[in-house]
């Protein structure tokens, strides 16, 4: 065990894996802030039993995760799990990427493919069709789907493009998204026992750069 206070360096190629896994990252989450039940962790995590004690347990055999109590529960009792660090790095040389842009591709993957079907399956209803406009700053705007019917409410938003801008407006912008950030984040540990809370995926990125030239 490595807490507390420390960073745990992974050190196989396995615990690497592990803590790059978004579906172990959400169960490794609970037992960074302290103490937590395998049902504890699967109501956080919103998995069942079955599914957060299997991750659990290849955490455990990983050395990332360890059981460090029980708590006794109608007479039985129940293991307890604590995370071996409140931090972890992950060297590059323990991922299977080619380079820094093959791993940041991996792990933003599941969340573009995730985001790309889910749109899609929004759109469905609406004309297959793709609209090129001018918009209100005179520059050409590229719509997917179609207009929605009717007044029926927006079930998702994306935007993407290039842009041109001054370091002073670029900082100002990466300020903006960082709080909008922030923000979201806070509303989600306010209202995710909601029952009108739904599942989202949220995604804000900005970079200097632009499309390679075709």
């Amino acid at each position: 065990m490595t807490r507390p206070g420390g960073i745990f360096t992974a050190r196989t190629p396995e615990q690497a894996r592990l803590l790059l896994d978004f579906a172990y990252q959400r169960v490794l989450g609970p037992t960074m802030q302290g103490e937590a039940s395998a049902g504890e962790v699967a109501r956080d995590a919103e998995l069942t039993v079955k599914q957060a004690h299997h991750r659990l347990t290849r955490l455990c055999a990983a050395g990332l995760v360890a059981v460090t109590g029980e708590r006794k529960r109608g007479g039985r009792p129940v293991k307890l799990y604590r995370a071996a660090a409140p931090a972890y790095r992950v060297p590059f040389e323990l991922t299977e990427a080619d380079d820094l842009r093959d791993l940041l591709a991996a792990l933003h993957r599941p969340f573009l493919e995730a985001y790309l079907s889910q749109m899609a399956a929004n759109c469905r209803q609406q004309a297959h069709e793709v609209l090129l406009v001018m918009n209100s700053q005179g520059q050409l705007q590229v719509n997917y789907g179609g207009p929605r019917p009717g007044n029926e409410p927006s079930r998702g938003f994306g935007t993407i493009g290039e842009v041109r801008l001054s370091p002073i407006t670029r900082a100002e912008l990466e300020r903006r998204l960082r709080d909008l950030k922030d923000w979201s984040l806070a509303r989600e540990q306010e209202e995710r026992q909601s029952e009108d809370a739904e599942d989202c995926l949220l995604g804000l990125m900005f970079t200097p750069g632009r499309l390679p030239e075709r």
